[in-house]
């Protein structure tokens, strides 16, 4: 049967990014209704399986058999055999998942359905100091979406309403003096397919430039700039940070930008508009780029814990109709003074 255009239809705009997904997935039909129902029912029968072998390596901490299994070569790793409820009042379970996480920048975990939001909160303390859904606790947004009960919990829902949220590569919270030293998301429903997200590592974005731009950027500063949705008593939250981050635990070199909050460089730099959008496009191009990335499939109860300092990551908005509900803690450094971004050039 061949569904024709309706005047009277609610139409699906291909410039979206359920737009493009209802294309693709559904390509005859234009009413929007009609479409997620066809796509729901497509999906109905899949199971959530591992068909794929995975190599690991065992690391036997506490009389624990952890299962160490790379999403990537150079980023992500997931691990298995540990109940992040549980095992975690053993300091050496803890320093060596710390240890772990500063190697791999994003470690993650299965099968953790039992962790309640109190549980995510207690893991996130074992890392750093609990910060506000955004990082620090001088800045609140106006309209957050959290939990009476738990307000340092940020809510992330997505579904057939609301479909693209977190869908461009970032870093949580740049528009803050201090960004959070970390994220923490664990999945509450996934999609049957699709949604996952994806991560990339800001040391090989600084190895991927060119070296004369290295040079030309290690001493520049950007402004990143807040959303709509980050309002603070009516005005956009703005922060300058280094362009070339100098970790502070690592003591290597980030690039330090990204194409939600970055928007231009810092004023004192004299940069006219087309230098500046010429050298930002430059700086983004390989954000996202495979080989300094990875990508994590959801299910309930998954959890991604990555470093703020050093990683972006982007949702893949390829789910509509579907929903896809998670809960987002941030830990700050216990270090204060390592907090504010900086640039070293010593390293």
């Amino acid at each position: 049967m061949t569904h024709k255009k309706n005047s009277n239809s609610r139409r699906l705009s291909s410039a979206t990014r359920m737009g493009v997904v209802a294309a693709v997935r559904q390509p005859d039909i234009y009413d929007r209704k009609t479409v997620a129902a066809k796509i729901r029912a497509q999906d109905a029968d899949l199971q959530r399986e591992n068909l794929t072998p995975s190599s690991y390596k065992i690391s036997r901490i506490c009389g624990l058999d952890l299962k160490l299994e790379p999403l990537a070569p150079a980023i992500g790793t997931v691990v298995h055999g540990v109940d992040l409820d549980k095992d975690l009042d053993r300091p050496e379970i803890v320093e060596f998942l710390r240890e772990l996480w500063l190697e791999r920048r994003v470690i993650t975990f299965r099968d953790q359905h039992h962790l309640t939001r109190d549980g995510l909160i207690k893991f996130a303390e074992h890392f750093g100091e609990l910060g506000a859904h955004h990082g620090e606790r001088d800045h609140i947004p106006s309209a957050p979406e959290t939990s009476e009960t738990h307000p340092d919990v940020l809510q992330l829902q997505s579904g057939e309403k609301n479909p693209n949220a977190a869908s461009e590569w970032h870093s949580d919270a740049t528009w803050s003096s201090r960004p959070p030293m970390g994220s923490i998301l664990i999945c509450r429903e996934a999609p049957p397919i699709g949604g996952d997200t994806n991560f990339c590592d800001g040391y090989g974005l600084w190895e991927s430039i060119h070296p004369d731009t290295k040079e030309r950027i290690k001493d520049l500063f950007a402004e990143h700039v807040g959303q709509p949705h980050h309002t603070m008593d009516g005005k956009l939250p703005k922060a300058l940070h280094p362009v070339a981050r100098t970790h502070p635990e690592t003591g290597k070199t980030v690039l330090f930008v990204n194409r939600v909050f970055t928007r231009k460089f810092a004023d004192e730099h004299q940069l006219d508009e087309d230098t500046t959008q010429n050298l930002l496009r430059e700086l983004f191009a390989n954000i996202g780029r495979p080989e300094i990335s990875c990508r994590f499939r959801w299910a309930p109860g998954s959890i991604a814990m990555w470093d703020n300092r050093v990683v972006q990551h982007c949702a893949t908005a390829d789910f509509w109709p579907h929903r896809r509900i998670m809960e987002r803690v941030t830990i700050l450094d216990n270090d204060k003074d390592r907090r504010s971004p900086y640039y070293s050039r010593e390293n």
